[in-house]
């Protein structure tokens, strides 16, 4: 992998739980994309919440006060309405400005661009939303040179290259940024995640395991740990799996593969079932190591009696409370017959009320909708 690609992803892997390293890690970018500058926005979906131009390249550290006052105005002007185009595309799903302003002969004079040319160097804009989680809105946009009339398709691809990266390590920074100003650090704290977390070294062997992960490991059900620390289910085939996504998730860390998640199941309904998630990690506050890469597994039981906090997730997609209460007992772990008679309904009433919540979130199965209810409000105690 080219050292410029390798770069990049090393950095924003670094910054999975360091939020000072996103800054660098937009630097490494900007320098493997051939752009101008990059940046990340974020918008808390809750109420009077506003866009906020939280992390930079080395082209927006350096503007002024006044340059980026200038932005924000600018910004809520034009730029809100043309983010809200790319919302309405799928996650990841690259656009440049041009796919929205389609006027290009009048663009060039109006007075956004006229500032972006002359008082910060670019003209071009592409730029993509990361995730579709709606409790949350995080998007990546990239500048090019005021020179560049058009984007190269090869610049377009590298961003492409980049952006499932991107969303992986945003994603576990939630999780870590609470983690690290509730407890003053990352990977120490992991006891305070009611979810299964460890850390796998490359080669497979698991180095770190909190509490919930270790209570996993220990009951056996479906999941445990070999005599040489290895992650093994019932089957040989799911076995291999989880080590082909270890081993490549090292691999990403290290700048060697772009892999950005795996994701798998372990067991059954009808006894226990565990939710396996593979995404790399590095430790970049050397809690573990100086330089460490390796992988974090997340593991969900499905089985035991789970205790979740579904409202924000109900909020931003809108469930009824009917759907909310239904969404949360089947994410605890309860039957449809169990939730029918505790609720008093019939059970085609309780089917209805799943499928419509399945279709608002646009998630398939209980495994889905319980990763989301958890991204949505990360489970730190």
């Amino acid at each position: 992998m080219a050292s410029k690609q390798a770069n990049a992803l090393i950095s924003i892997y670094n910054a999975a739980n360091d939020s000072d390293g996103w800054n660098y890690s937009l630097d490494a970018c900007v320098d493997y994309v051939g752009a101008h500058s990059a940046n990340i926005l974020f918008h808390d979906n809750s109420e009077n919440s506003r866009w906020r131009y939280s992390l930079g390249s080395k082209m927006w550290r350096g503007c002024t006060t006044e340059q980026m006052a200038r932005t924000i105005e600018l910004f809520e002007k034009f730029d809100t309405k043309a983010w809200a185009f790319v919302h309405q595309h799928s996650k990841q799903t690259l656009l440049v400005d041009t796919d929205f302003w389609t006027d290009t002969q009048h663009l060039a004079d109006r007075e956004d661009y006229r500032f972006f040319r002359e008082q910060l160097g670019f003209c071009r804009k592409a730029g993509s939303k990361l995730n579709d989680n709606l409790c949350w809105t995080d998007n990546i946009a990239f500048q090019f040179p005021a020179h560049i009339d058009t984007v190269p398709s090869a610049n377009l691809q590298k961003i492409r290259d980049l952006l499932p990266h991107a969303a992986k390590s945003i994603e576990m920074w939630r999780t870590f940024s609470i983690l690290k100003s509730q407890y003053k650090a990352v990977l120490s704290a992991l006891d305070h995640v009611k979810v299964g977390l460890c850390i796998a070294e490359p080669g497979g062997s698991i180095i770190v395991a909190n509490e919930e992960a270790t209570r996993i490991f220990e009951s056996g059900s479906a999941l445990s740990l070999s005599a040489n620390k290895r992650i093994r289910s019932r089957t040989e085939t799911l076995d291999r799996s989880i080590d082909r996504a270890i081993e490549s998730a090292c691999a990403t860390s290290s700048g060697q593969n772009s892999l950005a998640e795996s994701l798998g199941v372990a067991g059954n309904k009808t006894d226990a079932q565990i939710s396996i998630e593979v995404a790399p990690l590095r430790d970049s506050a050397a809690e573990i190591e100086n330089h460490f890469n390796g992988a974090l597994i997340t593991l969900i039981d499905l089985s035991s009696n789970l205790e979740v906090d579904i409202s924000k997730l109900a909020n931003a997609y809108k469930l009824s409370p009917s759907e909310r209460e239904v969404s949360k007992m089947i994410v605890e772990g309860a039957t449809i017959n169990t939730i029918a008679e505790t609720r008093n309904v019939a059970i085609d009433t309780v089917k209805s009320q799943l499928k419509s919540s399945y279709r608002k979130t646009g998630c398939k199965s209980r495994v889905e909708l319980a990763r989301l209810t958890f991204k949505a409000d990360p489970p730190v105690r």
